[in-house]
């Protein structure tokens, strides 16, 4: 008799930010890259068909299952002290799952889920806290007091250099962030996969064999997108998922390279193309960082969205990003409201002109975007009066279409070489964008692409 089990382990993103010490997100990133392992060191497996990113699924026998069920959560919870797991069991005829067994372990492990765990570093009100993380203080570490899953995340820090001591060390977050003290923190995730699983069960493939070369093509595809000169961590790189802390001047080229990437690696070692999303949040070095994924990842999902009502089957590769420029954390939705939609006297303008598509005709596209931003960075760029004209938006729009028109007659008497260029950057961004006409409709919205212009050129630097 065999048993499909299945395991998810919660907690991840809030055990890696919990502080916005370098030290502990890389060495909570490691210990989490180690579930993977940890797993396969616990259990005599007849096939495992997930083992990355906190999600697991194997085909065990009643000794081994039992055996896992038993001890995988403890070893897990006592490594990384603040997650916890979900398990569900489903029994199966012969060693195969079929896709009504992966689908009952799914509604299993959703139940699960809901119930109340225990985490093991639950405070007691008679024990002395971490002052940067509100847990049970263990032991003194540069006079001060640490609790135990920030003692785990320095040991497993310590470990990561010395076994890779060509890697370069990053102790602080001041050394990845730019001249204007801006990091980025990016989320990626495959488009279909929910859709494709069931295909690969019809089509008689193993899902071990599929999850194994997925995760090979996003390590892969991670490695090829940067150079020596990027300064980026992978935090979270397992099956379709990443999410990386970067240097702001080089989130959007890493971003645009990792989508190209993925989608060719996935092509080679899995044999059909796969796409994927990306959020990217720019934030300020000291920003919590909790809430910067939080936003990536949603900016990931908005992309999704509307990349699946141009093709449901399999979604263009794109992204989203915007920069946090207040110190209120909101939900993106509130965002959009308060920061990104402009009301004057005649008209409703949004200033949310993504996605930005990798490849997908009719849309705009990431390399215009960054040929557009960098025509802007030229000396004798209009940019400073554009800010000016965003901002007269917002009071009436006759008064900023007469700014616009004087921005433009500047532009041409000091550098006509140079507004041409402008221009046909913009139109090649969007036919319907030139100097003189910065708004657009766009998914049945007035929209101006010139904020997110603003935005990247704000928030990173030439190189």
């Amino acid at each position: 008799m065999s048993y499909l089990y299945g395991a998810s382990v919660q907690g991840i993103q809030e055990f890696i930010f919990a502080t916005n010490k370098l030290k502990d997100i890389v060495g909570a990133s490691e210990i989490v890259k180690g579930i993977e392992e940890l797993f396969l060191d616990s259990c005599d497996s007849k096939e495992i068909l997930v083992n990355a990113a906190g999600n697991v699924k194997a085909i065990l026998d009643e000794e081994n299952c039992k055996k896992v069920v038993l001890e995988f959560p403890k070893k897990l919870m006592q490594r990384a002290y603040g997650i916890t797991i979900s398990q569900a069991v489903v029994k199966i005829d012969g060693d195969t799952a079929t896709q009504d067994d992966i689908n009952e372990l799914e509604q299993k492990l959703k139940i699960q889920r809901n119930r109340a765990n225990l985490p093991l570093d639950l405070s007691i009100n008679i024990l002395e806290l971490s002052p940067s993380t509100a847990k049970s203080a263990v032991k003194y570490e540069d006079s001060k007091l640490i609790d135990m899953a920030t003692k785990q995340k320095l040991s497993a820090n310590k470990k990561f250099y010395e076994k890779n001591p060509r890697v370069k060390e990053f102790k602080d977050i001041s050394q990845m962030s730019n001249g204007k003290n801006k990091i980025a923190v990016i989320h990626a995730d495959g488009n279909g996969l929910g859709m494709l699983i069931p295909q690969l069960h019809k089509q008689g493939k193993k899902i071990s064999e599929f999850s194994k070369a997925l995760d090979e093509a996003t390590k892969t595809a991670f490695e090829k997108s940067r150079d020596d000169t990027m300064s980026i961590r992978d935090v979270i790189l397992g099956g379709d998922d990443m999410v990386v802390i970067c240097n702001a001047n080089d989130a959007l080229k890493f971003t645009r390279n990792f989508l190209e990437n993925f989608e060719k690696e996935t092509k080679d070692k899995i044999g059909f193309k796969l796409t994927a999303c990306a959020g990217i949040a720019y934030a300020n070095e000291k920003y919590p960082f909790h809430y910067a994924v939080s936003l990536a990842e949603k900016l990931c999902d908005v992309t999704k969205k509307h990349a699946k009502k141009i093709n449901q089957d399999l979604a263009p590769s794109s992204l989203m990003f915007h920069n946090i420029q207040s110190s209120n954390y909101q939900t993106w939705d509130k965002f959009v409201e308060d920061e990104l939609t402009i009301k004057n006297d005649k008209q409703t303008i949004y200033c949310d002109f993504g996605p930005y598509y990798l490849n997908e005709e009719n849309q705009p596209k990431i390399d215009n975007l960054i040929n557009t931003i960098e025509a802007y960075r030229c000396e004798g760029s209009p940019i400073s009066r554009l800010r000016d004209w965003i901002g007269q938006l917002y009071k009436n729009d006759e008064y900023a279409n007469a700014m616009l028109v004087r921005i433009n007659e500047m532009a041409q008497k000091n550098s006509n070489w140079q507004s041409c260029i402008m221009d046909k950057n913009l139109k090649q961004f969007d036919s319907n964008l030139s100097n003189d006409t910065l708004l657009i409709e766009k998914d049945g919205k007035l929209k101006t692409p010139i904020y997110d212009i603003l935005q990247i050129l704000s928030s990173t630097e030439a190189k």
